[in-house]
């Protein structure tokens, strides 16, 4: 039984959670937004209300006064009617007069899949637990909705906040029965939205190509973003905003979904006959199936909605406040971060000590605090092919201790990290000879290989015990204090040895439900080191990372222009300071393209700063900017963490430039983030308009040579004043006189 503190409703306490007895309408105000619905005659949950806040003078609405052709009809005692094809509901059951996308499916002993789920009690507390074995928002004010259907019981969480415009709802089934309860989908929410011209926009792309911006009009029928690839990011991100045609970056409404959760999951926005579009997801119910047990339970992830009428850029500002409020650790969300120096795509693989060593010391005093020793320095780990599983130090490759090594960055005046990837199993390694049982794998089939490795199974306990084991013993034996966690491959075996038949189905589920227990035990062991997510670069940019890590690597693609268009779609649902961002070499390892090492750093220094290069490759002049660029962004650092974030010009739309803006929480400070991405011939004039600053502030931009308060900025704006060249960037700074 979970320890809430029951809410007390008084005169004295200002709810964000009210309930009208007469009415029997529940009112959920977050900032300036309502979320409502209600117990309709039939004991039903009907969904009313989302958007700008309202009065508590909702009514129910007659959907439809009588069927429709081939419509089931529902009768109360009084005989109205209620068609289920058209009504809008909190939780869509199949089999009753309801046709469209179910959020729930439970089969019973019988082979029944029919779930009447009826209101039976409510409760609001006042503080909000953690959800069980899932990442979660840490706050709230939460009204926890109890339903029934034979011996199910369902209880629908909600979770408001006072200070951002967003409610997080999640779903928990038990099972009250003697005999054994099937769940064969189990999404996180649903609500729909009225009649009207509606947009979906979503994060789409791949690995080096994450988080490109995608919109497409809501007609007729279901339109469905997701991933089944037991990942949750590169292809899909888990996010979906919603909008009309005149809805902007700056006005209109926006509704924002983000499902907490690291694999796979499914949004889904299905315009129904009668115009509504419900729009509804959670976990992915591709190949899903869950067993409960008499008495056992099943919790779904909690999904964030969001809202604003500022448009898109309101709607992120919601999300990224949210998240640095209540998901991030709290220990390093508003703390500066390293400024790491890595040597990946230097060396790769074929690295020693002397070689390492060099390329330290020609940054050593310069500003970056931090060296991360990337892949490579464990078992035998020549190439991609081999060593994954054998967390011990190859001192031969290193030439002695791994301690020799901090010792003498220690010496710099520098911290030390390093790179696990402590999901991942080679087959060429001492851990899979060992225990080739402890790989995802079929039986009678041979388990499929991507960058030549296996996954781990992390629904079992010993495997996790072994890595908290190693990781942990590595990383206080050798006092690290920064570790880049990777995952360079997808999902592909829908099986475990470790299973019985009939959860083979779990596999996917139980995964992540192992991998964020490992997350924890790892991470609270080491609270004061930095863990940093990575995923072949963006594949698993989520919000369910970000609970236990602070930060992500965006990428693997560091060209500056390509990464522009990325952190600019990442920015929809994430906030800045939850995006690594690195300078590395020109031209571009991927891309190819050449650029100035300040358009790289403009760029990386929208985001935790670090640097990814050859520094005994750099010239004399190179190496005098590296201080000279770690003195502006600390300059600016508070702002990455705690200011709001506008976006001003798409690298998406037909602007030839891309510009992002940062304001400090007490608008004294702003930043422009200007990038052109061709150089044209007379080009025709291309202004910027600044958001977010204070009206009646003077604010001085010393880069335009020009003093105007605020309103004119925002209003008459700025031409940006570029150097010629492709891919070259500016950056404007406001500063309040």
């Amino acid at each position: 039984m979970m320890n809430w503190k029951k809410f007390v409703e008084s005169e004295e306490n200002l709810m964000s959670i009210y309930f009208d007895e007469q009415s029997r309408i529940f009112y959920l105000e977050s900032k300036d937004t309502t979320y409502a619905f209600g117990v309709n005659p039939l004991g039903i949950l009907e969904h009313l209300y989302f958007g700008k806040r309202v009065g508590r003078d909702l009514a129910f609405r007659t959907y439809s006064e009588k069927g429709g052709a081939h419509s089931v009809v529902l009768w109360d005692e009084d005989k109205k009617h209620y068609d289920l094809a058209v009504v809008p509901q909190e939780i869509h059951t199949p089999y009753r007069g309801d046709y469209y996308e179910p959020s729930i499916i439970l089969e019973f002993a019988n082979g029944n899949r029919r779930s009447d789920l009826i209101y039976e009690s409510h409760e609001i507390f006042a503080e909000k637990p953690q959800l069980e074995g899932l990442p979660s928002l840490r706050h709230g004010e939460t009204l926890a909705v109890t339903l029934r259907s034979k011996t199910a019981k369902v209880i629908l969480y909600y979770t408001v906040s006072e200070t951002c415009a967003i409610i997080a709802r999640s779903m928990k089934v038990v099972n009250e029965g003697e005999e054994d309860l099937r769940i064969d989908r189990a999404y996180s929410f649903a609500f729909s939205l009225p009649n009207r011209q509606w947009q979906a926009m979503y994060l789409a792309g791949a690995a080096g190509a994450e988080a490109h911006v995608r919109k497409t009009s809501l007609d007729r029928g279901v339109f469905t973003i997701d991933s089944k690839r037991g990942i949750s990011s590169a292809s899909m991100n888990p996010f979906m905003a919603i909008g009309l045609p005149e809805t902007s970056e700056n006005r209109g409404p926006a509704y924002g979904v983000n499902i907490i959760y690291s694999g796979s999951h499914s949004i889904t926005a299905e315009r129904i006959p009668s115009g509504l579009v419900r729009v509804s997801g959670g976990l992915n119910a591709f190949d899903f199936s869950w067993k409960l047990e008499q008495g056992e339970s099943f919790q779904t992830p909690e999904v964030v909605l969001a809202y604003s009428e500022d448009g898109y850029s309101g709607m992120s500002r919601e999300f990224h406040n949210i998240y640095r409020e209540a998901l991030i650790p709290k220990r390093f969300v508003h703390k500066p971060r390293p400024v790491i120096i890595n040597h990946w795509e230097a060396t790769r693989f074929i690295y020693t000590l002397d070689r390492l060593r060099s390329i330290v010391e020609q940054v050593a005093g310069r500003g970056i605090d931090t060296f991360v020793l990337d892949d490579g320095w464990f078992g035998v780990r020549e190439d991609e092919t081999s060593g994954l599983g054998d967390w011990f130090v190859n001192e031969e490759k290193l030439g002695g201790p791994l301690q020799s090594l901090i010792d003498y960055t220690h010496s710099l005046g520098m911290r030390f990290g390093l790179w696990f990837e402590p999901e991942m199993i080679n087959r060429n390694s001492e851990l899979y000879r060992a225990h080739p049982d402890w790989a995802i794998q079929t039986p009678d089939d041979y388990a499929e290989e991507a960058r030549r490795q296996l996954v781990l199974d992390l629904t079992r306990e010993d495997v996790r015990d072994y890595l908290v084991e190693t990781v942990n013993g590595i990383i206080r034996s050798h006092k690290i204090d920064y570790v880049k966690w990777d995952c360079n491959r997808d999902l592909s075996e829908g099986y475990s040895l470790a299973l019985p038949k009939d959860r083979q189905k779990e596999l996917f589920h139980r995964y992540y439900l192992g991998l964020y227990d490992l997350f924890r035990r790892i991470v609270e062991a080491n609270p004061d080191v930095i863990f940093e997510g990575c995923s072949s670069g963006g594949s698993r940019f989520d919000a369910g990372v970000l609970y236990y890590f602070p930060q992500i690597w965006t990428s693997d693609q560091t060209d500056a222009p390509a990464r522009a268009k990325i952190q600019y779609g990442t920015s929809f649902c994430y906030p800045m300071s939850a995006m690594s961002c690195h300078v590395t070499a020109s031209p571009n390892r991927r891309a190819k393209h050449l650029t100035t090492l300040h358009s790289r750093y403009d760029i990386a220094a929208m985001g935790p700063l670090g640097y990814e290069l050859d520094t005994t490759k750099m010239t004399e002049e190179e190496l005098a900017e590296i201080p000279l660029q770690i003195a502006a962004f600390k300059e600016d650092e508070e702002m990455v963490f705690t200011g709001d974030t506008y976006r001003l010009h798409s690298p998406f739309g037909d602007s030839n430039y891309f510009a992002m803006q940062s304001v400090s929480a007490d608008k004294k400070k702003s930043r422009v983030t200007v990038m052109k991405l061709q150089e044209n011939f007379n080009e025709p004039e291309i202004r910027v308009y600044p958001q977010g600053l204070d009206p009646d502030t003077v604010y001085e931009v010393a880069e335009l040579g020009r003093t105007m308060e605020g309103r004119s900025w925002m209003n008459f704006g700025f031409r940006p004043k570029v150097a010629a060249g492709d891919y070259e960037t500016k950056v404007f700074r406001f500063i309040a006189k």
